[in-house]
């Protein structure tokens, strides 16, 4: 494996082929499982045989590559290719966890306080312990030695202000530096700390630790660079540094305003909490392959400790989390196995201990294990592109598998709604999404009316939260949209047409979006909103019908259509204002505009003010449709008509009770064009179960081609209801198939068993004539016998393949009928189906059963017996079996009886 393994990697390098060797794709391409590959790609990095690169997701490159390449290289492990073939390692910010996501904010504004010209200014990092403070200082000050900003020999000089809590006077002396008898025990000068910064930075940890009299000692030096040393008040001192301070509480409670004032910049670091379940994983993987260097060993936990170090609450933020880690690795150490240290639930410091027996979920987790390089996998993609991924996916399922358009947008709303929900879950505080979320609520503000579209503060935070992801993603996910463009177009093309009201809403969404944060809504932005605004519930029969107002005037339409969508609490009704003279052929064009916007609907209901019926549906461009157009438009007409399409009431129901209704001069006009689907529909008394199996055993029968769809319902809702059930309005119903007669009018009922016997099979196939030849009816029937044949095979037999079995026998059955010169009915080959495969299985089990040959059958019915023999020749072959003259009685039965 491990030959093989290497083999490939070298082969990918000799193409340049180098994003193909990620774990992922390693396994999939050597059908080696995820884990394996992973222990020997960590086995083959630490044995010098392999390169890894950090870059996402994590590939490899062969050594033996590079050096036929000549391209030198000293160390294991390096950010990405472009630094490995420039020798370059990760530097100053590269290191830094969320660097290009929570903290991009962070560093963008480290960067530019430390270099702002001319000498830079003060800074102070604001957060709870254990953040990461003083290594966003340290980087801060990498970064600008790497980029000229300061002198490559300026030094970075840490002071923790808190070591000198009670003593001020020595934090000023070691600050400030002292001369020879400034105090007691100032033996000799001493250039001090500010000095040792020169050309460099200062970093003053836990800053609130400073007494007001020491802060106030540093305003001067803040303002004007110099300073006096203790002891020596006649000198004055200069020094080019840049001061960083950190500190774990409010400052504007705890620092001197004076100081404050002098601080430009305060940057806000977020807690471990808020930075997300990526980064928390790739701090987990981080700390991990740091212990795993120093132990020079594998380390996996199980997935109950990955979970309790994911889940867990951390007060001491990533702090506490590398010491959590540390603890499980000490618990262990003496557990180590063959190089592998395994870490388990015991292992964990007591405090997390306590938080996983308290999570019952946690504790029930499934017991496998995870390899730390394992979770660069579960990092590897940022959410959001995840998302797209997803919806990508389910999208390609539906149009391989042709589920229903239902069952599609359900399974996408419910991955949109997943990772809105993880948002609200993360509740990501910020100033950029509290300036997101204020533009959240004015948008909704002006388009809930219109759209009877509620949004409550948790779903405003989410799609804050969503804008932000957006921003701070938003050159990974160009980069990810451009390789996706004509996907996500597709998706959206089928949206809009098949989902007009949701991708309406969303459009108007993202045209506010788009004008409120100044960035493109990609199609795939546009898609997520209209399956997050998209209710399965309350719209799928909705999106089947439209209706739009048409009117003269400014606004009239469209203020009757936005009230009575608001009074129904629903979107039903668009709008279509017109000027006060307008032609009707200007009037059609403006509808077949809407029309074409609009995309299939079942039933179009036109509500207009004046004008001619007739001459408004003449030359609209819409087919498969039924119209109904009804004049003198009002709110209240607008109400009861919008009211009976909530209800899915039918159309003339609905217009000849709003004309009842009103008792003025109305008329209104139907014109149907509307071509329903033909189904068949499965209906079984012994439940919906039943009639699945049934579904899914007609679709397996259809030949290629066929224009038909097949549907269940359950029994009872069909005897309630009859021909009042929506299947019954929106299909053209050809048949019920099932157990028991439901005795619909004009509704025919074929029952199981009319399948298998000839007689009626024929009145059966009388439904399908009009959408299949002679030759796909004939295979129709003989796909019905053989799959109705199969289930019953398959409930019978327990060691042989079912399928394979049946296939066989039927050839041998279609031979034997050639021989014999006889056509079997459908009951005969069923009957023979059955009988034979259960034999079959019964001589297999039991090779030694003995049968008493009848000599008198075999004396008369010689012929019929050769045929069988022939027939059946590569079955007995096939299985090592011989078929008993007292079974071929059985089977001279079936066909005397045919």
């Amino acid at each position: 494996m491990i030959e093989k393994i290497l083999a490939y990697i070298l082969a990918c390098c000799d193409k340049e082929d180098f994003d193909k060797t990620s774990v992922a794709l390693i396994s999939e391409n050597l059908k080696i499982s995820r884990s394996q590959v992973s222990v020997v790609l960590n086995k083959l990095v630490k044995e010098n045989k392999l390169i890894r690169i950090e870059s996402k997701p994590f590939c490899f490159i062969s050594v033996e590559y590079l050096k036929e390449k000549g391209i030198p290289f000293k160390n294991s492990l390096y950010a990405s290719i472009d630094d490995l073939l420039s020798n370059q390692e990760k530097k100053d910010f590269e290191k830094l966890v969320g660097m290009n996501h929570s903290l991009a904010q962070t560093v963008k504004q480290c960067k530019a306080t430390i270099s702002y010209p001319p000498n830079g200014l003060p800074m102070l990092l604001y957060g709870p312990t254990g953040t990461g403070k003083s290594l966003i200082a340290k980087l801060t000050y990498e970064w600008a030695r790497n980029q000229g900003v300061i002198s490559k020999n300026g030094q970075f000089v840490q002071v923790n202000c808190s070591e000198y809590a009670n003593n001020p006077e020595l934090l000023t002396a070691n600050l400030f530096g002292h001369v020879k008898g400034a105090f007691t025990g100032a033996e000799k000068d001493n250039e001090g700390l500010i000095a040792l910064a020169d050309n460099g930075v200062l970093f003053l940890d836990e800053v609130h630790e400073l007494k007001a009299e020491c802060q106030e000692k540093l305003f001067l030096f803040m303002d004007q660079g110099i300073y006096h040393r203790v002891g020596d008040n006649e000198k004055w001192y200069k020094s080019n540094v840049r001061i960083v301070f950190a500190t774990t509480e409010n400052p504007d409670k705890v620092l001197l305003k004076t100081l404050m004032r002098r601080i430009p910049m305060t940057i806000t670091i977020p807690s471990l909490e808020q930075r997300g379940t990526q980064e928390r994983i790739e701090l987990l993987y981080d700390i991990f392959s740091q212990e795993e260097k120093r132990l020079n060993c594998q380390i996996k936990m199980s997935s109950k400790v990955y979970n309790a170090l994911l889940q867990s609450k951390m007060p001491g933020n990533i702090g506490q989390l590398k010491s959590s880690v540390q603890s499980c690795c000490i618990n262990s150490l003496f557990d180590k196995v063959n190089d592998e240290l395994e870490i388990h639930l015991d292992s964990l410091p007591k405090d997390l201990l306590q938080q996983v027996y308290a999570n019952q979920k946690t504790v029930l987790d499934d017991d496998e294990y995870i390899y730390v390089d394992d979770l660069q996998g579960y990092y590897n993609t940022l959410e959001i592109l995840q998302l797209n991924d997803s919806l990508l996916a389910c999208y390609q399922k539906y149009k391989e598998e042709h589920t229903s358009l239902s069952d599609f947008m359900t399974k996408e709303k419910n991955y949109v709604q997943k990772y809105f929900d993880n948002l609200i879950f993360r509740k990501k505080e910020s100033s950029q999404v509290d300036y997101y979320n204020r533009g959240v609520q004015h948008i909704f503000n002006l388009i809930e009316s219109r759209y009877g579209l509620k949004i409550t503060n948790n779903e405003t935070l989410a799609i804050a939260s969503y804008l932000d992801e957006i921003h701070h993603e938003y050159h990974d996910l160009r980069s990810w949209f451009l390789k996706h463009e004509e996907e996500c177009d597709d998706l959206y093309q089928l949206l809009q047409e098949e989902f007009f009201r949701a991708t309406n809403v969303s459009l108007e969404i993202c045209t506010y979006l788009k004008s409120y944060l100044e960035m493109d809504m990609y199609s795939i932005i546009i898609c997520t909103f209209i399956f997050y605004v998209y209710n399965v519930q309350k719209d799928s029969r909705l999106y089947q019908k439209a209706a739009v107002v048409l009117s003269h005037g400014f606004s009239t339409a469209s203020s009757i259509a936005d009230a009575a969508n608001r009074f129904l609490g629903q979107y039903i009704f668009d709008a279509l204002d017109m000027p006060l003279y307008i032609d009707t052929a200007t009037m059609i064009e403006k509808l077949n505009w809407y029309l074409d916007r609009i995309g299939k609907v079942k039933e179009l209901y036109l509500l207009v003010d004046m004008g001619s019926l007739e001459d408004i549906y003449k030359g609209l461009h819409i087919e498969n449709a039924n119209i109904g157009i009804i004049n003198n438009v009002s709110t209240p007409i607008a109400l009861e008509i919008g009211n009976g399409i909530r209800n899915n009431v039918e159309m003339e129901s609905i217009l000849q009770k709003t004309i009842d209704a009103f008792r003025v001069n109305f008329a209104y006009h139907i014109e149907k064009h509307q071509q329903k689907q033909p189904v068949i529909l499965c209906s079984c008394a012994s439940g919906l179960g039943t009639a699945k199996k049934l579904k899914s055993i007609l679709e397996q029968s259809f030949p290629d081609g066929i224009n038909l769809d097949v549907k269940t319902l359950n029994y009872s809702e069909l005897i309630e209801l009859g021909k009042k059930n929506n299947v019954f309005e929106e299909f053209d119903v050809l048949c019920v198939l099932g157990a028991l007669d439901p005795n619909m009018e004009d509704i025919p009922f074929v029952g199981i068993e009319d399948l298998i016997i000839e007689d009626t099979f024929g009145d059966f196939n009388q439904y399908f004539k009009d959408y299949m030849n002679e030759e796909q009816l004939f295979l129709f029937d003989k796909n019905i016998l053989h799959n109705f044949s199969l289930s019953n095979i398959m409930n019978a037999l327990t060691i042989l393949n079912p399928t394979k079995l049946l296939e066989q026998v039927a050839n041998a059955i279609d031979v034997l009928q050639n021989y014999v010169g006889v056509h079997f009915s459908n009951r005969t080959c069923f009957g023979l189906y059955v009988h034979i495969c259960c034999l079959i299985e019964r001589l297999v089990v039991s090779r030694n059963a003995e049968y008493d040959p009848s000599l008198d059958f075999l004396h008369e019915h010689k012929d019929f017996v050769d045929y069988v023999k022939k027939a059946f020749k590569q079955v007995e072959d096939f299985y090592g079996v011989d078929i008993p003259t007292e079974e071929m009685i059985h089977i001279y039965n079936y066909v005397k009886n045919n």
